[in-house]
């Protein structure tokens, strides 16, 4: 991955599409919210669908649109971010969910990433890597800055069961990879493959370790020690 202003982490392999982003956005804070939206509208290959400003709206807003990214604050009137992101991720599964936070919390950022979160928003940041964030995750791509992921390992480690048996030795080198903190582009170099097959690679990781993002096959990989003594 290629460090980012703001402290977003974000690939520059993207894949081609045909129609804009969909995005979602879940704020109660209806100020923040339009900002966002702006923000992102401002560009033709994005388009906010629709703002919610509650768990019970986000969850009828995903329903409705099956959104390609979901901008999820974490604190709002009837829970909170991390209580509700599975089971969004549930409804939609292959929402790319970007968890918008004020606080730096280890605790909130590990659970975020073992409930599927493809990353994460800090308050605060610039449109910049806002817009940057979204097109990464769009293109399942990780949105963490490598030392924060570095500092949450220890967290990840102590939660769960054991997984991975069924990864090739290829799909363990990539996941090694992952874990390192590599973009899409990174990997295609790494294993002199293209792009496009390095993507079903991780594709295929996820899978079987019944990931919705790179981060939690990370977080997966990580707390079931799947890498250590290969």
């Amino acid at each position: 991955m290629t460090e980012r202003a703001g402290g977003i982490l974000a690939g520059s392999t993207e894949t081609v599409r045909t129609s804009p982003i969909k995005v979602v956005i879940v704020d109660d804070h209806l100020l923040v919210a339009d900002s966002v939206a702006a923000a992102l509208d401002a560009y033709d290959d994005m388009e906010v669908v629709e703002i919610a400003g509650s768990c019970a709206n986000g969850f009828a807003a995903v329903q409705r649109h099956r959104p390609d990214v979901l901008v999820l604050d974490q604190r709002l009137p009837d829970g909170l971010g991390t209580d509700v992101l599975p089971a969004m991720l549930s409804l939609s599964p292959r929402t790319k969910v970007l968890l918008m936070t004020a606080v730096d919390n280890d605790e909130v950022l590990t659970r975020a990433i073992e409930g599927g979160a493809a990353g994460f928003i800090p308050k605060g940041d610039r449109a910049a890597s806002l817009v940057r964030a979204v097109r990464a995750a769009a293109n399942n791509e990780a949105v963490i800055t490598a030392d924060t992921l570095r500092r949450l390992m220890p967290r990840l480690a102590q939660r769960g069961k054991r997984l991975g048996d069924d990864l090739t030795a290829r799909e363990r080198e990539v996941l090694q990879l992952l874990i390192d903190g590599k973009s899409t582009a990174a990997l295609a170099r790494a294993l002199v493959v293209s792009p496009a097959t390095a993507r079903n690679h991780v594709q295929s990781i996820m899978t079987k370790l019944g990931a919705h993002s790179r981060l939690e096959a990370v977080a997966i990989a990580t707390r079931e020690k799947i890498m250590v003594g290969t």
